[in-house]
């Protein structure tokens, strides 16, 4: 699937009665991709997670166009198509366990709850995930683990636009090795965004990478 956004606008409001100005994330920010995997590099506050929220339909943006193989994408489309890897794993309901929060999801997502969970199976094994971590608490897991169910449950999707957000958070390396296999296999048939701070691992997974700056991407990776 090609991804075209042009001119990408997002403005957050300043607080009801904080006398702040509003911030602008997204400053008409121009982006091609797909199908293959394409880096993004940028520091914090640059833009990235406004950008991958807009692209997973969660925000809705405030100006510009985003369009799937030439036909306009509304934020209800996106989020059919889009599967997004947060960078936090506050999305999760912390006292099912993982294995029940990969059935839920799975189920918003259309899958039966044997397939979820088959599929939930196989990409544990790829990333080092533990059975026993599956039947696990969610708020049990250490923070690396609950990446990886993270990561299972964007995978799990097979979304023809896959938008990684600091996806190699908290992972160790056998962990990060399997992501970049699978971030690698992905892109054969799909359009996959990652980003990360980690510049070694960005040049790792993309062959392509951009750098976005005051919410404008730029050619180049990370400084």
């Amino acid at each position: 699937m090609r991804l075209e956004v042009k001119g990408l606008i997002k403005v957050f409001p300043a607080p009801v009665f904080s006398g702040g100005r509003p911030v602008r994330a997204l400053a008409g920010a121009d982006l091609e991709a797909g199908p293959g995997v394409t880096g993004l590099g940028g520091a914090n506050g640059s833009g990235k997670t406004t950008l991958f929220r807009t692209l997973a339909g969660v925000l809705e943006p405030d100006g510009g166009t985003i369009t799937l193989d030439g036909l306009p994408a509304s934020s209800e489309k996106l989020r059919a198509l889009a599967a997004l890897c947060p960078a936090n794993p506050r999305t999760f309901y912390f006292r099912l366990t993982a294995a029940e929060n990969l059935r839920f999801f799975g189920a918003l997502a259309g899958l039966a709850p044997a397939e979820a969970a088959a599929r939930a199976v196989r990409l544990a094994d790829r990333l080092g995930l533990a059975a026993a971590d599956l039947e696990r608490r969610f708020d049990r897991l250490s923070e690396g683990n609950m990446q990886k169910v993270s990561l299972i449950r964007a995978f799990s999707r097979r979304a023809p636009l896959l938008l990684l957000d600091e996806p190699f958070r908290g992972l160790d390396g056998l962990a990060c090795r399997g992501l970049l296999d699978l971030t690698a296999e992905t892109g054969t048939s799909a359009t996959v965004i990652i980003t990360t701070h980690n510049r070694e691992l960005l040049y790792s997974a993309a062959p392509k990478t951009l750098r976005i700056e005051n919410g404008r991407i730029e050619p180049g990776g990370p400084r």
